[in-house]
């Protein structure tokens, strides 16, 4: 076998192995997503609201959950990027002070309370004004994910409350801020009358969408291996002559 030959049997094998590898991680997103809206509509059909306590088995991801507390009035979390009807601006995170049973320990609890617009610009943050007093908030349990895009230094804008942040972490904000915050956050139900406009329906890439990329690729690892298979036999056929 010549060496020109084993450079392109390896190419073939590494465009092969790559195109294939694409393709099933497509087929893994489209789990994820049709995991992530079949929890959604589980959770809108039911419509009930356990209370949120200190335990250790944490909710299921958008199970309905209620807490109460009260929070803090002047701080507040503005994430970053948020679009609402074609327009840009942030989600508001409220920071409760949970009325936990534990009243040893101070735990805050992050609740998304929804959109707000961008204003006038980025220089100014906006200004809003919370629930006051002691308050029941009804919202569905949610873990963000982690971005590998942001690093820890990029999170969050220190300075006077409000802050900007780029990504709801609860681990890295209580490390950045010294605070004890929940490693979750609650999506303020839109059913609940104070808040901002919300609507937490995923708005992510449909399943159906990655398995067609998926499909895509497949059939591009086919194509590179016929392709292959034609060239080699091709190349038999010439050096038998």
């Amino acid at each position: 076998m010549s060496r020109s030959t084993i450079i392109a049997t390896i190419i073939t094998v590494l465009a092969f192995a790559s195109l294939v590898k694409l393709g099933l991680w497509q087929l893994e997103r489209a789990d994820e997503k049709q995991a992530l809206f079949d929890d959604f509509d589980r959770a809108q059909q039911q419509q009930q609201w356990s209370p949120l306590t200190r335990s250790k088995q944490l909710p299921d991801r958008y199970q309905g959950v209620s807490i109460q507390g009260q929070f803090q009035p002047q701080r507040y979390f503005l994430l970053d990027n948020q679009i609402e009807n074609g327009h840009v601006g942030y989600h508001v995170i409220g920071l409760l002070d949970a009325d936990f049973d534990d009243v040893d320990t101070r735990t805050i609890v992050p609740v998304n309370l929804g959109w707000v617009s961008l204003g006038a610009g980025r220089a100014q943050l906006p200004a809003v004004t919370l629930p006051s007093g002691s308050i029941t908030v009804n919202g569905w349990f949610y873990q963000p994910t982690e971005s590998p895009f942001i690093r820890a230094d990029q999170l969050l804008e220190l300075g006077p409350w409000p802050m900007r942040i780029q990504h709801l972490n609860p681990e890295l904000l209580s490390a950045a801020l010294e605070l004890s915050i929940a490693p979750y956050v609650v999506l303020l139900s839109e059913t609940e009358s104070f808040g901002f406009p919300r609507q937490w329906q995923p708005n992510l890439m449909p399943p159906e969408k990655h398995r067609a990329y998926a499909v895509t690729w497949f059939s591009l690892a086919l194509a590179c291996l016929i392709i292959a298979l034609i060239a080699g036999r091709s190349r038999t056929t010439t050096t038998e002559e």
